[in-house]
Protein backbone atom coordinates (compact mmCIF):
# COMPACT_ATOMS: atom_id res chain seq x y z
CA UNK A 1 0.00 0.00 0.00
CA UNK A 2 1.50 3.49 -0.92
CA UNK A 3 2.32 6.15 1.31
CA UNK A 4 -0.89 8.70 -0.22
CA UNK A 5 -3.50 5.19 0.12
CA UNK A 6 -2.67 4.97 3.59
CA UNK A 7 -2.82 8.03 4.69
CA UNK A 8 -6.58 8.35 2.63
CA UNK A 9 -7.69 5.15 4.96
CA UNK A 10 -6.29 7.03 7.98
CA UNK A 11 -8.14 10.62 7.31
CA UNK A 12 -11.57 7.78 6.42
CA UNK A 13 -11.10 6.03 10.30
CA UNK A 14 -10.42 9.91 11.89
CA UNK A 15 -13.69 11.08 10.24
CA UNK A 16 -15.40 7.89 11.64
CA UNK A 17 -13.77 8.38 14.73
CA UNK A 18 -15.09 11.95 15.32
CA UNK A 19 -18.09 11.18 13.77
CA UNK A 20 -18.99 8.84 17.05
CA UNK A 21 -17.39 9.87 19.43
CA UNK A 22 -17.55 14.16 18.92
CA UNK A 23 -15.50 17.15 18.54
CA UNK A 24 -14.21 17.24 22.32
CA UNK A 25 -13.69 13.70 22.89
CA UNK A 26 -11.63 12.15 25.82
CA UNK A 27 -9.68 9.35 25.60
CA UNK A 28 -12.94 6.96 27.12
CA UNK A 29 -15.23 9.02 24.34
CA UNK A 30 -12.88 7.83 21.78
CA UNK A 31 -12.43 3.79 22.96
CA UNK A 32 -16.10 3.52 23.03
CA UNK A 33 -15.84 4.99 18.76
CA UNK A 34 -13.71 3.22 18.25
CA UNK A 35 -15.42 0.25 19.91
CA UNK A 36 -18.53 1.09 17.42
CA UNK A 37 -16.45 1.66 14.43
CA UNK A 38 -14.73 -2.08 14.92
CA UNK A 39 -18.30 -3.75 15.54
CA UNK A 40 -19.68 -1.92 12.33
CA UNK A 41 -16.63 -3.05 10.33
CA UNK A 42 -16.91 -5.84 11.79
CA UNK A 43 -20.12 -7.07 11.04
CA UNK A 44 -20.37 -6.39 7.16
CA UNK A 45 -16.52 -7.46 7.02
CA UNK A 46 -17.68 -10.88 8.27
CA UNK A 47 -20.28 -12.32 6.20
CA UNK A 48 -17.25 -12.27 3.20
CA UNK A 49 -13.99 -13.06 5.01
CA UNK A 50 -15.60 -15.01 8.16
CA UNK A 51 -14.87 -14.27 11.84
CA UNK A 52 -11.55 -15.98 11.26
CA UNK A 53 -10.30 -13.59 8.65
CA UNK A 54 -11.80 -10.73 11.01
CA UNK A 55 -9.88 -11.84 14.09
CA UNK A 56 -6.64 -12.23 11.58
CA UNK A 57 -7.13 -8.47 10.31
CA UNK A 58 -7.24 -7.29 13.76
CA UNK A 59 -4.11 -9.04 14.65
CA UNK A 60 -1.66 -7.83 11.44
CA UNK A 61 -3.47 -4.31 12.02
CA UNK A 62 -2.56 -3.90 15.86
CA UNK A 63 0.92 -5.21 14.95
CA UNK A 64 1.24 -3.40 12.12
CA UNK A 65 0.61 -0.01 14.36
CA UNK A 66 2.24 -0.92 17.04
CA UNK A 67 5.56 -0.07 15.19
CA UNK A 68 4.28 3.24 15.46
CA UNK A 69 2.81 3.30 19.11
CA UNK A 70 4.57 0.39 21.40
CA UNK A 71 1.50 0.77 24.13
CA UNK A 72 -1.07 -0.71 21.64
CA UNK A 73 -1.26 -3.95 22.94
CA UNK A 74 0.15 -5.08 26.87
CA UNK A 75 0.54 -8.60 28.27
CA UNK A 76 -1.76 -8.11 30.79
CA UNK A 77 -5.44 -7.89 29.34
CA UNK A 78 -8.62 -8.79 29.49
CA UNK A 79 -9.74 -12.99 29.28
CA UNK A 80 -7.93 -13.84 25.54
CA UNK A 81 -11.60 -14.84 24.91
CA UNK A 82 -12.25 -11.04 24.61
CA UNK A 83 -9.67 -10.57 22.36
CA UNK A 84 -7.10 -8.34 20.67
CA UNK A 85 -9.46 -5.10 20.17
CA UNK A 86 -10.21 -5.68 23.88
CA UNK A 87 -6.84 -4.98 25.12
CA UNK A 88 -6.32 -2.51 22.39
CA UNK A 89 -9.58 -0.72 24.05
CA UNK A 90 -8.51 -0.79 27.04
CA UNK A 91 -4.97 0.50 26.54
CA UNK A 92 -6.50 3.38 24.35
CA UNK A 93 -8.39 4.08 27.68
CA UNK A 94 -5.03 5.38 28.96
CA UNK A 95 -3.78 7.73 26.60
CA UNK A 96 -4.62 11.32 26.07
CA UNK A 97 -6.88 11.69 23.44
CA UNK A 98 -4.31 13.26 20.87
CA UNK A 99 -2.25 10.12 21.08
CA UNK A 100 -5.64 8.23 21.34
CA UNK A 101 -7.13 9.18 18.47
CA UNK A 102 -3.96 8.93 15.93
CA UNK A 103 -3.34 5.36 17.27
CA UNK A 104 -7.05 4.43 16.09
CA UNK A 105 -6.63 6.29 12.50
CA UNK A 106 -3.23 3.84 12.45
CA UNK A 107 -5.09 0.56 13.36
CA UNK A 108 -8.19 1.57 11.32
CA UNK A 109 -6.06 2.50 8.39
CA UNK A 110 -3.98 -0.73 8.85
CA UNK A 111 -7.04 -2.64 9.16
CA UNK A 112 -8.85 -1.41 6.13
CA UNK A 113 -5.51 -1.44 4.19
CA UNK A 114 -5.07 -4.93 4.99
CA UNK A 115 -8.32 -5.80 3.57
CA UNK A 116 -7.77 -4.15 0.35
CA UNK A 117 -5.23 -6.15 -0.05
CA UNK A 118 -6.95 -9.06 0.40
CA UNK A 119 -10.31 -8.56 -1.43
CA UNK A 120 -9.75 -5.56 -3.48
CA UNK A 121 -10.87 -1.80 -3.36
CA UNK A 122 -13.94 -1.86 -5.06
CA UNK A 123 -15.17 -4.67 -2.35
CA UNK A 124 -13.82 -2.94 0.16
CA UNK A 125 -14.96 0.50 -0.60
CA UNK A 126 -18.63 -0.78 -0.40
CA UNK A 127 -17.79 -2.55 2.73
CA UNK A 128 -16.76 0.36 4.31
CA UNK A 129 -19.70 2.86 3.25
CA UNK A 130 -22.19 0.17 4.68
CA UNK A 131 -20.12 0.11 7.64
CA UNK A 132 -19.49 3.79 8.01
CA UNK A 133 -21.90 5.48 6.01
CA UNK A 134 -21.75 9.05 7.74
CA UNK A 135 -18.06 8.69 7.02
CA UNK A 136 -18.58 8.83 3.35
CA UNK A 137 -21.29 11.61 3.28
CA UNK A 138 -19.43 14.57 1.50
CA UNK A 139 -18.03 11.66 -0.90
CA UNK A 140 -19.52 10.98 -4.86
CA UNK A 141 -21.01 7.94 -5.85
CA UNK A 142 -17.38 6.54 -6.82
CA UNK A 143 -16.53 3.48 -5.35
CA UNK A 144 -12.53 4.10 -4.65
CA UNK A 145 -11.45 5.01 -1.13
CA UNK A 146 -8.95 7.94 -1.87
Amino acid sequence: MTAPENAALRQLALRVLAELAGPAADAAALAAAARRAYDDLAQVSAPLIGQIGVDALTGRALHLAQREYPWLIHSRGPEPAEGLFAQFILSLERQNSAVAVEACGAVFAAFTGLLVTLIGEPLTARLLRKAWPGAFSDAGPEETLA
